[in-house]
């Protein structure tokens, strides 16, 4: 039997930086603009964490305990890090 049709599809996109680290946190150049993106293909698995992370930094609290347990700081995720560019640098 071959197809004659395709009865439904899926894609979706998965977006890295240099660093493969996601980015979540204000833009220092764009106010008001927060940034939650950078998964790559881990982006269903990551989602509840990184949610979580966004809200306490975008409420200007603490990292949840449970995240910062394991020593991730919000530093570690800012798009001002080291080692990510601008897409004008590029």
């Amino acid at each position: 039997m071959t197809a004659r049709h395709v009865r439904s599809s899926w894609a979706g996109l998965r977006s890295f930086v240099p660093d493969r680290t996601p980015v979540v946190g204000f833009d220092s150049e764009v106010e008001g603009f927060f940034w939650c993106a950078g998964q790559g293909g881990y982006g269903i698995q990551t989602c509840a964490a990184l949610a979580r992370v966004g809200a306490a930094l975008v409420r200007g609290q603490a990292l949840p305990e449970d995240v910062a347990d394991r020593g991730l700081r919000g530093v570690d995720l800012s798009a001002d890090r080291p080692g990510l560019s601008t897409p004008a640098e590029h």
